[in-house]
């Protein structure tokens, strides 16, 4: 027997994904939403190829390993330097 697992769209991640240019507004990687719960953070985001990815801290990712997710950012390891994804504003 399996159970499907939904979760529902943040209404402020929702906002900012349907908003006319945001995206087109930003820089090569966009923050596109947090979801999980404090213990278990997941980020989606957004390549400049247009393909997204899921990820999870200490997991691994297009851009580099993922060092923290936390409320509103993601933070990741890039070419040894760090770098903030922060959600749009």
């Amino acid at each position: 027997m399996s159970t499907q697992q939904t979760e529902t769209t943040p209404d402020n991640v929702a906002e900012i994904a349907t908003e006319r240019g945001t995206l087109g507004q930003r820089g090569v990687f966009t923050l596109l939403g947090i979801m999980g719960s404090e213990d278990a953070l997941r980020a989606l985001i957004l390549l400049p190829s247009g393909k997204t990815v899921m990820t999870e801290a200490d997991g691994t990712s297009p851009l580099g390993p993922v060092r923290a997710i936390d409320a509103t950012s993601v933070t990741l390891l890039r070419g040894g330097r760090r770098m903030r994804l922060d959600l749009p504003a």
